[in-house]
């Protein structure tokens, strides 16, 4: 087969994607259904090649420009009952979003901003009221280190605060008479209390009894005044519940084998639409009323985005798959019938793309899920990529979104990419997600230690070419890898990743810091620890050439974290080749970026293992 070019995995347009964790403790989503089922919203860089909202009848057609926002990032999505698209945008990278009303008909206007763009806004793809005046997001302008509740006037475009305090609020939907609204209190990834406040002055009540660190994650309301919940109290898996706001009781309207992932109700509470993530692989389920729950397989592929529709005709979800772009489709709940609304196109056929093999690894604190991708036609070992994902509280799905379709390329030119989802991952139960609190650099190091070891006794590998790949955390697990574990790598490939986890949180944006104790460790009890588990404390024993690319603006891993090492290898005399994107945070929202970052990542990695 011959080798094709990279600008042949290149999608026409990338859709937006939010990151999981952010996705589901902030309740955002760069997609969106109008309030009567009939428009989609869709956050995408066909334009101008960096991210704008674009609008299109949900039956399919072509997407119109909605908001475009001058020199910034459209990130998130919402839309109100009376029919105004409602969008969050950052300059830069810097995720301090300013928010936008677009007016049916109308111009786009500012609805929250601060001409220095300080403040960070977390806008909710449920945040607007039942009678479309008000909507309510999260915003850290009265203190850096909280993010208060605020509601403003959607015709006035004022704005007052309705939570406040030494907490991370998130938005999680209104009641369906406007007379509560829903605020999910953040702990960490796995501990979340809810409270009920009164839209009118703020009274709050928690209605979450916290006998035991819980997940409690909003996904609106029924129709009979209880909330919609994706919990684990009392399970290590998350389940959908519908928790009694009187006396904090849950009733099970699911409990699967494996955890719910996404979930979203309808403005009038009557339909519900949740999805399932059974060992990487999404299920869809619905139900009407008091109907039966209803599902539909997504064929090998995952879902990442999910809505519906206020009046709940219609639902609306990204799909995922290894083999083809990404896809918005829609569902009719009362049908079931499902179609594509809107999908990407590359030049690739699909029948070039290859499937992964899900494997279990022996790992010393349990079998580590694995998904192996091999090259096509292969003749003899193959060189391989180890990929480990980014969060650490993510999880590597059996899919390629548009931000990681290069992965694809690597595989088409005769790399195998082996993807493990090591402890610290979501989708395989609480206790698994938990596992790596406090303890980066050690259960996870443990588990890389087994991939790699497994990786060294497959003869269908060639043992003198294997590299790692790894960014964000994913980066610092690719960096324990070359520090840790040395004499295995060919080369290595850091996209900002976490070098010394002391600098880290000494570096975090104000408003992370109280979640980095909990998660990664306190400065003041765990300092050696920390110090000895940075990879940054280890980087004398880097023997590989690496590549590492870093954003300028990054908020959650600043760009110190890859300055050292490139820092210390330089002068240590190893070969480090290092690009810096100055218009860039935690990812890249420029097209032509992302395009250059790939295509840095798939040549390096093409010519140091000689493929």
């Amino acid at each position: 087969m011959a080798k094709r070019p990279l600008s042949d995995f290149h999608p026409r347009e990338r859709l937006a994607s939010v990151p999981h964790t952010t996705r589901r403790f902030a309740c955002r989503s760069a997609l969106a259904v109008s309030p009567n089922g009939e428009t989609l919203a869709v956050v995408s860089d066909q334009g101008a090649g960096t991210y704008e909202a674009w609008t299109l009848p949900a039956t399919g057609g072509k997407p119109q420009r909605a908001i475009a926002v001058e020199s910034s990032a459209v990130r998130s999505l919402c839309w109100s009952a009376n029919g105004e698209l409602i969008a969050a945008a950052d300059r830069g990278g810097t995720e301090l979003h300013q928010l936008y009303v677009r007016h049916p008909d109308g111009p786009t206007l500012p609805l929250s901003t601060d001409p220095a763009g300080r403040v960070q806004r977390l806008l909710s793809w449920n945040a607007a009221s039942p009678d479309g005046a008000l909507v309510a997001f999260s915003s850290n302008a009265r203190a850096s280190t909280d993010m208060d509740v605020v509601i403003a006037d959607l015709a006035t475009r004022t704005e007052r605060p309705l939570v406040t305090g030494a907490f991370w609020h998130v938005v999680g939907g209104w009641s369906p008479d406007g007379a509560r609204l829903l605020v999910m209190r953040v702990f960490d990834n796995t501990t979340q209390d809810l409270l009920v406040v009164d839209p009118r002055n703020g009274e709050a009540r928690e209605i979450t009894r916290h006998a035991e660190d819980s997940s409690h994650l909003p996904a609106g309301w029924l129709a009979d005044g209880r909330a919609v919940v994706i919990t684990d109290e009392g399970s290590d898996h998350l389940w959908l519940g519908a928790l009694d706001i009187a006396n904090g009781t849950y009733e099970a309207i699911d409990r699967p084998d494996w955890d719910v992932e996404l979930a979203a109700s309808s403005a009038d509470g009557r339909t519900q639409i949740w999805s399932v993530n059974d060992d990487g692989y999404s299920t869809l389920r619905w139900r009407v009323g008091s109907g039966p729950i209803r599902e539909r397989r997504l064929d090998g592929a995952a879902c990442e985005d999910l809505v519906i529709s206020a009046d709940g005709s219609r639902a609306a979800f990204t799909r995922l798959s290894p083999i083809e772009p990404w896809q918005v489709w829609t569902l009719d709940p009362a049908t079931g019938d499902a179609r594509i609304a809107l999908g990407s196109t590359f030049a690739v056929p699909k029948g070039e793309l290859v499937e992964p093999e899900l494997i279990r690894i022996p790992g010393p604190d349990g079998e580590i899920p694995c998904f192996v991708y091999r090259p096509r036609g292969a003749r003899g070992p193959t060189p391989a990529v180890l990929y480990p994902h980014g969060g650490p509280e993510g999880q590597s799905r059996p899919a390629f979104s548009a931000h990681l379709t290069h992965l694809a390329a690597l595989i088409h030119r005769g790399m195998a990419l082996v993807v493990p989802n090591i402890h610290g991952s979501t989708g395989y139960g609480r206790k698994w997600q938990a596992a790596i609190h406090k303890d980066w650099g050690g259960i996870d190091l443990r588990d890389l230690r087994a991939v790699t070891d497994w990786m060294t006794k497959q003869s269908e590998f060639d043992q003198s070419r294997l590299a790692v790949y790894g960014g964000s955390y994913g980066g610092f697990a690719a960096l324990l890898c070359v520090t840790q574990i040395p004499e295995v790598w060919r080369c290595a490939v850091d996209v900002f990743g976490i070098a010394n986890l002391v600098t880290m949180i000494e570096n975090a944006q104000p408003n992370w810091r109280r979640f980095l104790a909990r998660w990664i460790g306190d400065l003041e009890h765990d300092r050696a620890k920390l110090i000895e588990r940075s990879p940054i404390t280890h980087i004398d024993n880097v023997r590989c050439p690496m590549l590492i690319l870093q954003g300028e603006n990054d908020p959650r891993v600043p760009k110190e974290e890859s300055d050292q090492v490139v820092e210390r290898l330089r002068a240590l005399g190893r070969r480090v080749e290092y690009v810096v994107y100055p218009d860039e945070g935690h990812g890249f929202t420029h097209r032509a970026n992302a395009e250059d970052a790939y295509g840095r990542i798939v040549d390096f990695l093409t010519a140091e293992l000689a493929v």
